[in-house]
Order: structure tokens, then sequence, then C-alpha cells
């Protein structure tokens, strides 16, 4: 069961140039009113603390040390919670959506697994994860072989009048999305949404949070767009970008 957190979070997906800086979404500098003083952010991980400069709300000197000494990999997500002021707790996972540190912790004990130890595990990871937007399990989903990793749609009347996205059944169904409670949408910008997705009818896709994308992208009746799922673990990761037809 989620328990709720009056603690606000954001999503960085590790992308192609990560290592010279971070910049916070914009849609996150709501929580950051009348912090825009303070030059330095702090950075927690696994009970390790870093200093990082903020300039114009991109992290920049110090967060090469963060990436560099946390070892982050391209297809890594990084889940910040606001911890008052500019101080963040960060959470690392995998491309597998594992959490890192137990990934290792696994990895370590894989030689002496015992049924015992694996139960501890699995109810730690949950204890860890259960205060986050985003509930994150260390069991990556499996796809089927003919998979159609992306779709093209245009945007029509109804996902504005019922605030939902139908996805193509096709789609759904190829990828095991039917048993998915959640999603992470990325935009042009890199900036990132956690979504509810669910069966509506005969449908299936997103129910609660595209509202939210919708007016930050600027969306528009007639306009046409590519999802791509580049990401298809437990949580699964799904990048928009505009449509030309090329």
């Amino acid at each position: 069961m989620k328990v709720a957190s009056k603690k606000p979070r954001f999503f960085k997906p590790i992308q192609p140039g990560y290592k010279h800086c971070i910049k916070i979404p914009i849609g996150f500098l709501k929580y950051l009113k009348g912090l825009n003083h303070i030059k330095q952010a702090i950075l927690r991980s696994r009970g390790k603390k870093w200093l990082v400069k903020v300039t114009g709300w991109r992290l920049e000197e110090g967060w090469k040390k963060f990436a560099k000494e946390n070892d982050l990999q391209l297809g890594d997500l990084l889940i910040f919670k606001h911890e008052g002021d500019m101080e963040f707790e960060v959470s690392i996972f995998d491309s597998s959506h594992c959490d890192r540190e137990y990934a290792e912790y696994l990895q370590e004990e894989e030689g002496n697994y015992v049924d015992a130890t694996s139960k501890k595990v699995e109810k730690d990871l949950r204890h860890k994860t259960s205060d986050m937007t985003t509930p994150i399990s260390q069991t990556p989903a499996s796809t089927s072989a003919d998979a159609d990793p992306h779709f093209i749609s245009t945007i029509r009347r109804y996902t504005f009048t019922k605030a939902i996205l139908y996805f193509p059944m096709r789609f759904v169904k190829s990828n095991g999305l039917m048993s998915r409670s959640e999603m992470i949408l990325v935009d042009e910008k890199q900036r990132s949404w956690s979504v509810l997705l669910g069966q509506m009818e005969h449908h299936f896709g997103i129910k609660r949070g595209w509202p939210q994308f919708r007016k930050a992208n600027g969306l528009q009746e007639g306009d046409t767009y590519k999802f791509e799922l580049t990401n298809n673990g437990t949580i699964p990761i799904i990048h928009m970008s505009k449509y030309s037809g090329n």
C-alpha cells in the first residue's frame, strides 16, 4: 500500500550529457519559491552528502563528482526528494528499476542465498520505496517477442474533455502494459511526470496525470506525437516527441 508523503519529488532519467549538469524541472520550481538566493544544493544518498553549485536552477559544479562517485549510467533513474531549503535525498535506480543499493547487496549475497534473507531484502525494499511518488520494484517486466516499442498518435478532443489518453491496444498488449498501474512520461525537454494507468471500458491508457503533462507542453488538438517506450521495467518510461512524418 502506498504511504502518502508531503515531501515533493521529481524524477530525472539519466540522458546523454548528464555528466556536466542536470536541470531541476520547471514544474518543480513552485516548491522552491524564495530559495533562489541559495547558491548551493545539498545532495544526500546512501548516507553521504555532496555540495553542488546551483546556477539558474541547474546543478553544475559538484554534480560531476556526484555522478562519478555514484557511478551514474545512461538509463539510470534518479528520484530527488525535497527535504527543505535546497537539500535533496537522491534515490538511484538502475535500468531495471532496481534500487542500486539493494542490487549491489543482492549481487554480494548471490552465492549464499537463503530464503530467509530473500524475504528480508524484499520487505526492506518495499519499505524503502513505499513513500515515493512512484514506487519502483526490483523485478523488470517481460514483453512479447513481437513487442512494438512506439506508436504515433494525433491529439483528439477527448483528451481535453475527458482528461485522459488512450493507447493503441496492440501497443498495450505487445508490451505487457495491461498489468501496470503507473508510468513515467518524459517530454522533449527531458522533464518527467508520473502518471497513472488503467483500463477505461474497452480502452487502456493514462487515466490520471495527463492534463498536467498536456498543459505543460502546450499540446493542441490535431498535433501529432510519437510515443516511444524507452524502458519497459516495472514502471515503464515513455518519451514523447513531436512527429513530423519523416
